[in-house]
This record gives C-alpha cells, structure tokens and sequence, in this order.
C-alpha cells in the first residue's frame, strides 16, 4: 500500500545522507541466559512505555540471543517478534533534526532558510521521538514538493513531463457516450518473482510464503494462472472468484538446494476502463439490513468508523441525502488534502488504524487516502470498499490502493482520489483541464490496474498466526520463518518483481 512514485525527482540527496545512529544499552549480566533474557525483555518493555524505542529493539534483540542461548525457542521468537515491532516502528524515521535541516537545504538550496524551519514542525511534517530526540520520516524532502504545487510544478517543468496526469489523460479527456460500463479492454501476462538468498537462512524449519495473484471482477476479467513454481511447494490457493488473490507455499528449508530459494507465478488478465453517467434521481435505495451492506458500512483494522469520522463525514455531506452527491463531496475533500507518503511500517507495528493517522494528522498516500475515503462513506451510510493491487501506468508501475462505493441500481462505481490529484502536479494544465481530469477520476477508472483485493484487511489463508506481517494490504509476498534468527518482515533480504506486460 504504499506509494505512488514520482520518478526521481525527488529522490537524489536521501541516499547520500548518513543515517542516525541507534542507541545501544548495555550488556546484561545474569546468572542464566534464561534469568538474563527475563530481565532483558522486562527492561525492553519498560524503555518502550518510556518511548525510548532504539533501545528498547536493542534490549529485545539481546533478549532473543540468551533466550536462543538457553535452548528456548519459544521465548527468543517472541523477542524477536518485539525486536521486529520496535524495529518496524522507527525504521522509517532515520533523520534527526540536524540531518533533516540539512537533507532540506540541499533540496531546496532557493527557499530561504526561514520557510524550510517552517515545513519542520511535526505538524507540517512527520516525525517521531525517541530516545530523548526528534526523527523524521524518510520521505520529508519528497512530502514538501507534494505540499507546495509551486515547486512540484517547477520540478515537473524540468523534466517536461507530469507522471500519471500526461499518460492518463487520453481516457480522462475523452468522449464517452456508451451505455456499458466495462470497456476499451487490455490483456496483461503477469510475472512475478519472488527471490531469497539462502544464506540469510536457517539449515532446517519451513518458510511459509503468502504470493498474491489476481482475481476475476467486473472490470478485470479472463483471470488465467499459468503456473506458480516450485509446484510441489503448492499446498493451497484462493483461486480468482475470492475477494483476495493468493497462492500458499511451504519451503522445507532442510530440502533447499542452490544459492536461493526462488518462487515464481505466471497469469493472465483483460483489465476495462469503467465508465459510468450516473444520473442521481435514478439511484435506487438501500437494504440496511443486507449483510454486504452492513459489512461494507461497518469498521475493519484499518478502516475505523470512529465518532470523528462520522463527525467529519456530517460536516462535509451537510444537509444532502442522495448518496451519490454525498459520495461526491466526500470525494472532494479527500482530494483537497495534499498527498503525502506516510510510515506504514510504523502504523502496523503500534496497531494505529490507517484512517485514523490521516484524520489526526492529515497526511496519506494512496491506501491510506483510500481508506480515509471509504470510512467517510460508509460513516454517512454509503456502502464502500479499498481496492488494491498494482498500478500499470507506462513508466509508472507499482503497488496502489484506490476506492469503490456502492450505489443501487448502478452496482459499484470506481474512484482513485490519488491519481486525481496528479492535475495539481501539472506545470502546463489549465484549471478546466485539472476539472475534468478530477471529475473523471470521481466516478471512472483507466484500464492500467491489477487487482488482487476487493478491500482491504481481508484475512490471509490460511492464517499465518502470530507474526508482524502487514496483512492490511498484500501488494508483495507475506513470509513467515520461525527458525529464522531475523523477522522476515525486517531482516530477511529479498528480490520481488512484477513485470506487467501489454499482450
């Protein structure tokens, strides 16, 4: 979930600038490495309520050595499930203030020093504290553009061209005046690689590999999976009518053989533009006592229908009742607010729903936009859905989440309140055009998407139990590896690709 990329613009400096370091805690000294990684975990917990995180995942990963150490499996992996959380938490923070001054003057070496003190604030950017200092996200350098269209659109100019707004108005600037709603249909063969090397992995135990795969919907259409390898690794798939796309693998590690342990899906697919004119007096009434109505009103992980949701959801909507209006005006607002990248990894390691990160502080990418969109729908009673998968804009492919609301007598209507935010980004367009670019993103959707969900939060199968992996969104392989010194989630290296390619 997590992105929507704009090319290297605004990548340049982050490579070049020395992360901060972390605090290191002393050793422990103990009578047993048992008694040892007791006191150790009881100290990590401590300096975790103190909000002193660095040194907490050190006194967690100490924890997991004397745990391993004393021949208890049972209590090093739950260490290191700690060790992962901890990590997972302030990972996406590598910045303190001074590095992140500096970071923002060689960026915008232009803009006097004075406003780029005021883009620091952890009101106007995302930072953490920790361990008695400020840390900033990776991405600052990169959420002040999308938060200033002035210098976005000065950087653009450079480059003479605006990601997704120049390759996407070619649907959104033209005339529709069909009576289907799925049209202009592209084939798309799929591969997709997932690649880990063997050294990084214990002699014996089993990696238990989650790999998503598309599904068959109305828009996205002739699902054909060629093949997953290694085959007889295969112990179960979703198959293409489930609302999640997976396969499930399990790699006996004792059995392995070469430098990696490689898994690979093949597939085909035929994605539609989706065109609707939707006429509000015509939309029809809804079954509140219909079991999809009430799941898809209703709250998940992520998508929270809390009182300041509905708060907010009453204000925007106002007096209106027509729920495609009020889908409308929601849509509206979302888009109002500025994109920003956002810490997934540290949402899912506290266990701080989506929604409620872009409400308090209203910072939010793609997924996290999505799912603001659709709590506000369904707190003002409209049935609403975040779906995910891949974007296949040429030159801008990757992980993307975009949203669907329900209407009667028209079924599920398509938006994607973050490409619609790309007309601000345009250097050369005019208001009109940034208008109907918006307008079409409201209520259409262009054919360059993969789609492995139908919202978000939708379980795993089977159930990977306890484990720090994200399961809000499952863009990338889910791995699991008990006997793996390191989580998978923060310290297993692995290669994925998806290669999408026009057939």
């Amino acid at each position: 979930m997590k992105r929507l990329l704009l090319l290297t613009i605004i990548l340049l400096c982050i490579c070049t600038l020395l992360a901060a370091g972390c605090s290191t805690p002393a050793g422990q000294t103990a009578a047993s490495p048992k008694s040892a990684g007791d006191s150790l975990v009881a100290q990590g917990e401590t300096e975790f309520q103190n909000n002193n995180i660095h040194a907490a995942e050190r006194l967690f990963v100490l924890a997991q050595e004397n745990y391993t150490a004393a021949g208890d499996s049972g209590a090093a992996l739950q260490a290191r499930h700690r060790a992962a959380a901890m990590n997972l938490t302030v990972r996406e923070f590598p910045y303190n203030r001074s590095q992140m001054e500096t970071i923002l003057a060689t960026f915008y070496p232009d803009v006097p020093a004075a406003e780029r003190a005021s883009w620091l604030p952890c009101d106007q950017s995302q930072c953490i504290e920790s361990d008695g200092e400020t840390w900033y996200f990776q991405t600052t350098a990169m959420n002040v553009q999308y938060h200033n269209f002035s210098l976005i659109r000065k950087a653009l100019a450079k480059m003479g061209s605006t990601p997704f707004y120049d390759q996407l108005t070619p649907y959104a600037f033209s005339p529709y005046a069909g009576t289907g709603h799925y049209v202009n249909p592209v084939a798309w063969e799929g591969t997709e690689d997932l690649s880990i090397p063997a050294g990084n992995l214990p002699e014996s135990g089993t990696l238990r590999i989650w790999v998503p795969l598309p599904i068959e919907t109305e828009s996205q259409q002739n699902v054909t999976i060629i093949s997953v390898e290694p085959a007889a690794y295969v112990k179960s798939s979703t198959g293409t009518d489930a609302d999640i796309g997976m396969v499930y693998l399990e790699v006996p590690l004792e059995n392995r053989t070469g430098d990696f342990v490689n898994v690979s899906a093949r597939f085909r697919f035929t994605a539609y533009e989706q065109r609707f004119t939707i006429d509000p007096a015509t939309v029809g009434e809804y079954n509140t006592s219909d079991p999809l109505y009430r799941k898809y009103t209703g709250s998940s992980r992520n998508i929270v229908v809390t009182p300041e949701i509905i708060r907010t959801a009453g204000e925007i909507t106002g007096t209106e009742t027509n729920p495609y209006l009020k889908a409308q005006k929601i849509y509206r607002y979302v888009i109002s607010r500025p994109y920003s990248l956002v810490p997934h990894d540290r949402l899912n390691g506290l266990g701080i729903p989506e929604t409620e990160y872009v409400s308090t502080t209203g910072f939010g990418d793609c997924g996290t936009q999505s799912m603001y969109f659709v709590a506000l729908c369904r707190a003002a009673g409209i049935p609403a859905r975040t779906t995910g998968g891949q974007q296949i804009v040429p030159g801008y492919g990757g992980d993307h989440f975009w949203s669907e609301y329900y209407l009667p007598g028209y079924g599920w209507i398509p938006n994607d309140v973050t490409v619609a935010e790309a007309a601000e980004w345009s250097y050369n367009a005019t208001d009109a055009q940034r208008e109907q670019y918006k307008q079409y993103y409201s209520e259409n959707l262009d054919p360059y998407r993969y789609i492995i969900q139908l919202d978000a939060d939708l379980p795993l199968v089977p159930d990977p139990g306890t484990t720090t992996a994200h399961v809000g969104a499952l863009q990338a392989p889910k791995i699991v590896c008990d006997t793996c010194t390191a989580d998978p989630d923060t310290g297993l290296p692995t290669t994925w690709t998806v290669t999408l390619v026009r057939v």
